[in-house]
This record gives structure tokens, sequence and C-alpha cells, in this order.
């Protein structure tokens, strides 16, 4: 093997080390940018309740996709970490009349 052929074979090596961290770097920040948290959600008394708290959240910047369900009584968000936080959204749909917390992680 000569020169030039070391040099190339080290140079691919490279940057496929470079694109695969560059890979990884990009997952992190859209892993920190997109969000996804789930609400208990209070007084919720009617299946309409459903319409409510979907609305007062989509007007939260930020949002991505929102899911309400008046069975179990909570609210599944995703969203933009960048613009918005989860005390955002709380205090969204607690304005609007149903007041909420970040349901725990079960584990």
């Amino acid at each position: 093997m000569n020169m030039k052929t070391s040099v190339l074979i080290l140079s691919l090596l490279a940057s496929a080390g470079w694109t695969q961290a560059l890979f990884a770097e990009a997952t992190m920040a859209q892993s920190k940018r997109q969000q996804t948290v789930t609400l208990n959600v209070q007084n919720m008394t009617c299946a309409m309740c459903t319409l409510t708290i979907k609305k007062a959240l989509q007007k939260v910047d930020g949002i991505e996709r929102v899911t309400v369900d008046y069975d179990s009584k909570t609210a599944t968000v995703t969203f933009d970490g960048t613009k918005t936080d989860t005390t955002a959204l709380i205090k969204a749909i607690t304005e609007a009349g149903y007041p909420a917390t970040v349901k725990p992680v079960s584990r």
C-alpha cells in the first residue's frame, strides 16, 4: 500500500466518523426540540370539554399535536421545546377552566 492509498483510506474513515458525529448531534437537537407530555386535567365533566381543552392548547405557540382523552381525563401534547414549555401548557388550559398537572411517568 502506498502513501496516497493510506491517506485516502484514513480520509474516508475520518469522514465517516464525522458524518456519524454530525448525525448524532442533529438527532440530539431534534429530541431536545420536540417533546411530549401527558397532563392530568381536572374539571372535565363532559366530552365537549375535550374540544375546549384542545383549542386552548392549540393556541400556544409551538404546539405540534394535541390529544385529549375524556375517559382518562388526560391531554397528551407534543410541542417544540424551543418555543414553549409545560408551564405555558398548564397555564393555557387552567385559564380555560381546566386546572392541570404533569402526569408522572410510570416505570
